[in-house]
């Protein structure tokens, strides 16, 4: 009792903004619908799902749309084209690991040993506290100024601005429950340059291998959509790069979507809250329940299974390479992707 009574003085703090953020994420969530609950979140959404969803129900204006335009007719020819090929290279690569794993041959990835990690569980959850305090503090005070400030009343500029000043702001957290509260390397949570080539080659291999299984958990989800008549709604992202004029702001949340996200998730899914539930839960089970936090974040009920496989090799790769460098290498190059098939979709003009 004594020691749970001294963590209770200890982290009150602590303890008052988590129950402090739970009564208003349930009120939010109890409360009517409203697109602003969803801006304190990361810009950095995965368009794969929606898009692909939405193609199925446009088509007919999709054909007439390239036949219209073979300047972007053949953009689509030659991404289809890098597809199939990506494609059937990953299934030879998938073929030839399950032909080494039958002959006992193990795949050695490592090129750093993982540190003994001194965060713990109770520490991620004071930085998911600590974000979402902060991410109501600001819409409060965006309310507030909104007259003052009238860029800010504009829903794309205000979702991307604040996301990227909670990305920010989560990268000083971590680094301050981490490496300034525990005095460990930057090295403890992946963050290492050593053989960097060589992870971001195993990056590279590890996304091409997973574009078989990729593809046909799309394919599955597009059958049952087709089946059930159900119709999603667009990621208020993918809505943001389809609707938005202004290309200066299409160019800054194309660069953040496409690179400065991927880092920051990385840091905080894999090289953060992975060690941490490591710990608790095994290898298994953090991947798992780190995979689908990750996943559930990221995609509403049609898109949960692509991003909860790609957040499985996420931390895959990081569990075997031991740098958060190559599961980095393939959260950028699925967002460049996607990023790329919103521009080209958003070409055919038939998303207005």
């Amino acid at each position: 009792m004594r020691g749970f009574a001294g963590f209770l003085k200890r982290e009150r703090l602590y303890i008052l903004i988590l129950i402090l953020v739970t009564i208003v994420s349930i009120l939010v969530v109890l409360g009517p619908p409203d697109r602003t609950k969803h801006e304190g979140h990361s810009a950095v959404k995965d368009a794969s799902a929606s898009l692909e969803e939405r193609s199925l129900n446009d088509r007919p204006a999709v054909e007439k749309a390239l036949a219209g335009n073979k300047y972007l007719a053949l953009m689509f020819m030659i991404v289809s084209l890098l597809t199939a090929v990506i494609f059937i290279l990953g299934i030879v690569i998938d073929l030839s690991i399950l032909w080494l794993r039958r002959a006992g041959k193990p795949l050695e990835m490592a090129t750093r040993t993982h540190d003994k990690i001194s965060w713990t569980l109770w520490d991620v959850t004071k930085v998911v506290a600590l974000y979402l305090f902060f991410a109501y503090i600001i819409l409060i005070a965006e309310a507030s100024l909104g007259n003052i400030f009238p860029a800010i009343k504009g829903n794309n500029f205000r979702m991307i601005f604040n996301s990227s000043i909670m990305d920010i702001l989560v990268v000083v957290f971590i680094l301050y429950f981490t490496v300034s509260q525990y005095k460990v390397s930057f090295e403890s949570l992946g963050l290492t340059t050593k053989n960097f080539f060589r992870n971001i080659y195993y990056g590279i291999v590890a996304y091409i291998a997973f574009m078989p299984l990729m593809v046909a958990i799309v394919a599955v989800t597009a059958i049952i959509i087709n089946l059930t008549k159900f119709v999603p709604h667009v990621q208020p992202v993918v809505g943001l790069f389809l609707e938005e004029k202004n290309m200066q702001l299409l160019m800054y949340t194309s660069i953040f979507a496409a690179i400065a996200g991927p880092v920051i998730e990385e840091l905080f899914f894999r090289g953060f809250m992975y060690n941490a539930m490591k710990k608790y839960a095994g290898v298994f089970w953090a991947m798992t329940i780190t995979a689908s936090l990750f996943a559930g974040l990221h995609a509403h009920m049609v898109g949960f299974m692509p991003i909860l496989a790609l957040g499985i090799l996420l931390a895959y790769l990081y569990e075997k390479t031991g740098s958060l460098v190559s599961s980095v290498t393939v959260h950028v190059i699925h967002n460049v992707s996607m990023v790329t098939l919103v521009f080209l979709v958003k070409q055919l003009g038939v998303y207005k």
